[in-house]
């Protein structure tokens, strides 16, 4: 019930699934534990849905544009005008346009696929919000390589407030403190990352993410 009311704060269902591609831009700011800024990129994103999934991720480094393209059956990666070969490589960077389109999702597809999902009631988060809490496990819950993850929405609104990922490494903590309604659904315009530990307290800013010109059709 809490997600069907978090996907209907969120847009609804029926425009999501009616949604063929969206695009955006997504600027983001990784940060050591000192304080010190690691890397700070500017992407632009494209996400297919229909008739088959595609993703393309492109951006500046060092002088050079780097493109990664995912068509629906192969991933293909850019330095340049050097194209990478190396399979393992690509099957890494496969990874990062799952991991891309993952986080921009939710709630729409909470409810699909092979998930765990348990109701776990009310909890205060770091900064004292009581929030609705639900724990989705996406895949075998037995394998201990599967992350698991803790979605917090709001009591009134049911947008998605945050959500905590518990991966093989680390817990980290996310929130999102902007949204951008510009499409009719509500996608994060701005978040914060925290690495955290299991009950959530902050260890230290892993990383900010802003995203601006969204475009859907």
């Amino acid at each position: 019930m809490i997600i069907e009311k978090s996907i209907d704060a969120h847009g609804g269902a029926e425009a999501w699934n009616e949604l063929e591609t969206f695009s955006l831009q997504k600027e983001s700011w990784l940060y050591l534990e000192n304080g010190e800024v690691e890397s700070h990129v500017f992407q632009d994103i494209e996400f297919r849905q229909k008739p088959f999934f595609e993703g393309k991720l492109s951006w500046e480094k060092d002088s050079l544009v780097h493109q990664l393209i995912f068509d629906g059956v192969r991933t293909r990666y850019w330095m340049g005008e050097n194209e990478m070969q190396n399979e393992g490589f690509l099957a890494n960077k496969k990874k990062d346009i799952d991991a891309a389109y993952y986080v921009l999702t939710k709630p729409f597809d909470l409810l699909g696929g092979n998930k765990n999902i348990e109701y776990q009631g009310v909890s205060s988060l770091a900064d004292g919000r009581e929030v609705e809490t639900v724990q989705v496990i996406d895949g075998d819950q037995k394998d201990p390589s599967v992350d698991i993850w803790w979605y917090y929405f709001d009591k009134d609104s049911f947008l998605i407030v945050g959500y905590k990922v518990k991966t093989s490494g680390h817990f980290s903590m996310v929130y999102n403190t902007d949204w951008d309604n510009s499409t009719g659904i509500h996608f994060p315009k701005k978040r914060e990352s925290y690495r955290v530990d299991s009950l959530g307290n902050h260890i230290y800013l892993r990383a900010k993410y802003g995203f601006k010109s969204f475009k859907v059709n």
